[in-house]
């Protein structure tokens, strides 16, 4: 038996949604909403097989042309309240047995049967289950990869939404299409209403139309020889099968990533009592086949042990039937030469009436022959009076030829003296015009057809030029429009960029996989420098009223300078990728730095202790090397720009980490518990500080400086002045207070024992 799934819900401005959003999400569009005033742009979605309206067969007959966009700002238009109800959705799936098509069909014939029913418009988009690669640890993060742990979808999953408006259309002026604000359909009536209109409650309805969705595949179904469906639940159909709870989007997201849900142990649970169940069954259905094998040898056996008695009914039966057969051919004999015998005047009759018939033409051609002779003399004297009339002709035949040549030669005379006189005809008409020839005037007709002809060419070509102008001109506006609508968009971008929907959210692990069409927290960076830039600052409730001021700001000139923030709010997926390609280079390089860091912090905490001082201090002592590395890739020519810029910011970064460790490492002594411990983290801060705060002098900021102090404050009695490079600024100092302190300060103060 086919799978049934069907179920519908209602879209509500109480829950935060909108008609024209939740259709350019199933449909895979980019729709405008008039009413919020925001682009919906789910172009890129993929799992999207088609999209298409369907009309009542009401508004069919009347040429009405509709699309996407009209029918659901014309639903969202007609609703006025705020917890109103603009739209409906059934979703169905569909037998993943039929081909593409096939399914494609039966969806928009049962869209088509749901809007005639309910006098409604269904906006009907078919989605396929989205398949991802399987996962790949050495392959770079991809969306179309599966995540360590996550589960593709069934395979089998095709299912269409069927999104219904909530109102019945009308046609305006003009037959445009409008939606009657004051009249809801019957079935988003309350309950209470429909029963006081003698209609039945929302449930059954529901199941009514459930059913009608079944009887519409079933047909399709049994044409194919396929299981059909069934709309009667499990205790209907008397099957002890305990049907699972709906998961719902949340839930499913977890289990395909790993992890586990209440709501799965529950299927899961419920999964397998049914397989048991399914197995007990079957079992049942073996030993009931057992049972049947067992009861038909038995028959067998006792129809073998009397076979004589079948032999002699069969051999009675047999003669009966010869006897029967004999009978009824001596019946057919009897009857046949009946009617042979009826049959024998009749055929005497047709004899005597063609004897007849021979006599009247034997006496009809005696007579015609006794006046053969008379015809005969008859021809014979038209002959010899022909005779004559023929020697005549004869004669007159005679003389044909020569009055034949005699003509010909005349007509060939004639012939010549015609020619002769059309010649000299020539000769004296070419005279005649040669004479009469006037001189050449500007106002001839060859003249006046050059002149217009070269007019003719100069207005064409004044005419291919004003309209070569004209398009230039159409298309220097449309560009202008173009270009202003693009901006507009851009300007929108950047001024939502920080609303949760827009940007991977901080402190809850959203990754750019989970969420590409999001702005990664790199791009937030850049685009929030961008906006500073421009002096924009985001106020959700205002950026309506600088949206203006942001398009007029979007220069040619200030995109130009800013084409990272652009190549974001263009196509921050696009961007994302090709930042990735391009900076491969140094996360590969970053990688191998870090792994063989991890590996002399794994080496030095060994020798220093195993607490977190002691990893601390480990840490520290690995970040010369490591800041070197970094600065020889900054300082590489060969390398691009982008990945040089990344070292110098991991550079900074890395110096900043570094300045907050050391006061870390240093407060974190007094957790030491023996004074060799102390003596020997002391001497490693000491020696790798001094090299620190050398070498990286010029980029340690004054919050560097105050974290370093914070820590040397911890051994600071007792220090001697020396003359040294190295200074520290105190945190609390109205001036700079530089604190000396030599190489072998290590002994200088123990902090357990206080000497």
């Amino acid at each position: 038996m086919t799978m049934v799934h069907f179920d519908t819900k209602a879209i509500s401005r109480k829950a935060g949604q909108s008609a024209v959003a939740c259709a350019a999400y199933r449909a895979g569009d980019i729709l405008e909403d008039v009413k919020y005033g925001k682009i919906h742009d789910y172009s890129r979605k993929r799992g999207v097989m088609s999209a298409d309206i369907v009309l009542p067969l009401s508004l069919k007959a009347l040429g009405v042309s509709v699309d996407r966009e009209m029918v659901w700002n014309l639903a969202e238009a007609a609703e006025n309240r705020s917890d109103s109800r603009v739209a409906r959705e059934w979703l169905i799936n569909l037998p993943y047995e039929l081909s593409e098509k096939e399914r494609h069909t039966l969806a928009l014939e049962f869209a088509q049967k749901l809007a005639d029913d309910m006098d409604v418009i269904a906006d009907v988009c078919i989605h396929r289950p989205v398949m991802k690669l399987p996962f790949d640890p050495d392959a770079k993060p991809s969306s179309k990869r599966l995540r360590e742990g996550e589960e593709n979808p069934d395979p089998r999953n095709f299912h269409a939404h069927i999104l219904v408006t909530t109102r019945a259309p009308t046609l305006g002026p003009n037959k445009t299409l409008a939606f009657d604000p004051k009249l809801k359909i019957p079935f988003e009536w309350s309950n209470k209403k429909r029963l006081a209109h003698d209609l039945p409650s929302s449930m059954k309805e529901i199941k009514r139309i459930r059913k009608m969705w079944v009887d519409t595949a079933n047909v399709i179904l049994a044409e194919k020889n396929l299981p059909l469906m069934d709309a009667r639940s499990y205790k209907d159909q008397e099957l002890d099968q305990q049907p699972t709870i709906k998961m719902g989007v949340e839930a499913t997201a977890m289990e395909r990533l790993g992890i586990t849900t209440e709501k799965g142990n529950i299927n899961r649970a419920i999964i397998a009592r049914n397989k048991m169940v399914a197995e007990k069954n079957h079992q049942q259905g073996v030993e009931h086949e057992q049972r049947t094998t067992s009861l038909r040898r038995g028959l067998a056996w006792t129809t073998q042990t009397n076979t004589r008695l079948p032999i002699f009914i069969g051999d009675t039966k047999q003669r009966a039937d010869s006897t029967q057969r004999r009978i009824i051919d001596t019946t057919s004999g009897i009857t046949w030469a009946t009617e042979r015998c009826q049959k024998i005047p009749n055929g005497i009759n047709t004899v005597n009436n063609r004897i007849k018939s021979a006599d009247d033409g034997i006496k009809w051609a005696t007579d015609h022959t006794e006046s053969l002779p008379k015809l005969i003399r008859d021809t014979e004297q038209r002959i010899k009076d022909t005779e004559p009339n023929l020697e005549w002709a004869a004669k007159k035949c005679e003389n044909l030829p020569k009055r034949a040549a005699h003509s010909k030669q005349w007509v060939t005379a004639n012939a010549k003296r015609a020619g002769r006189s059309e010649h000299i005809a020539a000769e004296i008409n070419q005279g005649i015009t040669e004479r009469a020839k006037p001189a050449p005037s500007p106002f001839d007709n060859e003249y006046e057809r050059a002149f217009h002809e070269r007019k003719r060419q100069i207005d064409q070509k004044t005419r291919d030029a004003a309209r070569y102008a004209s398009e230039a001109e159409q298309n220097t506006r449309r560009i202008k429009a173009d270009t202003l609508d693009k901006k507009k968009v851009l300007a929108y971008r950047l001024l939502t960029r920080n609303h949760d929907s827009k940007r991977l959210r901080k402190g809850r692990n959203d990754k750019s996989e989970h969420y590409p069409e999001k702005f990664d927290y790199r791009q937030i960076a850049i685009l929030n420098e961008f906006a500073h830039s421009l002096g924009i600052h985001t106020i959700e409730k205002e950026y309506l009223e600088k949206h203006e001021l942001v398009v007029d700001m979007l220069s040619l000139e200030v995109m130009q300078n800013n084409l990272a923030a652009i190549n974001i709010l263009v196509d921050n997926q696009k961007e994302r990728s090709h930042n990735q390609t391009v900076t491969a280079d140094f996360y590969d390089f970053i990688a191998k730095v870090d792994k063989q860091r991890a590996e002399q912090v794994q080496q030095y905490q060994t020798r220093l202790g195993r607490n977190d001082t002691s990893r601390v201090t480990a840490t520290i002592m690995t970040a010369q090397p490591y800041l070197v590395a970094l600065t020889k890739y900054a300082n590489n020519s060969e390398k691009t720009d982008e990945n040089r810029a990344l070292a110098e910011q991991h550079i900074n970064r890395t110096i900043r980490l570094t300045a907050k460790q050391y006061e870390v490492a240093y407060k974190g002594l007094d957790t030491l518990m023996n004074h060799d411990s102390v003596q020997k983290h002391v001497r490693e801060l000491g020696d790798s500080l001094g090299r620190f705060t050398t070498d990286y002098a010029e980029k340690l900021s004054g919050d560097d400086l105050r974290s370093i102090n914070n820590g040397l404050k911890v051994i600071d009695t007792g220090i001697e002045i020396s003359n040294t490079s190295q200074r520290v600024v105190t945190q609390n100092s109205a001036q700079p207070t530089y604190w000396e302190f030599p190489k072998n300060c290590v002994t200088a103060y123990n902090p357990l024992t206080g000497e």
